[in-house]
């Protein structure tokens, strides 16, 4: 027995469907074809949507509104950006990024830019963090 009584098999891995498929095999071309494109636009250069740095070298994408159907490959909702930023964005918590300026700076504002209703839920994120009692929203009235 693989690890005795305490031993719980994992769940199976998700099939990807057709399409998922046929999406992957082209994003690696869409990315490439909206880089040339924003470099175009901009002179030859390209920045980063959460810093506003220029990215020099390898270029990552960050899906705005997810990578689920069309808007895995929807140009318009994906944004170039320095890896190290996209990871923070993802992986640290909400006190973190409101203490960096490139959030509040130039992220938020961008984001505001592109999509009020984007905008708007991560103001929500932020309004509903409180650093005394993470679990309830600033705004949350005392029982």
């Amino acid at each position: 027995m693989q690890g005795g009584d305490e031993y719980k098999r994992k769940a199976p891995i998700k099939k990807k469907s057709e399409r998922r498929k046929r999406d992957e095999v082209h994003y690696k071309d869409h990315c490439i074809e909206l880089t040339n494109e924003i470099k175009e636009k901009n002179g030859g250069k390209i920045f980063c949507f959460f810093s506003g740095l220029e990215i020099v070298g390898r270029v990552t994408y960050h899906h705005l509104r997810g990578r689920t159907g069309d808007f895995y490959t929807d140009k318009e909702w994906l944004v170039p950006c320095i890896n190290d930023y996209h990871l923070m964005f993802h992986w640290e918590s909400v006190d973190f990024l409101l203490q960096q300026d490139w959030y509040v700076k130039i992220f938020l504002p961008n984001l505001k830019a592109k999509s009020e209703e984007l905008y708007d839920k991560q103001i929500d994120k932020k309004n509903k963090y409180n650093p005394i009692n993470p679990q309830r929203g600033l705004f949350d009235d005392e029982d």
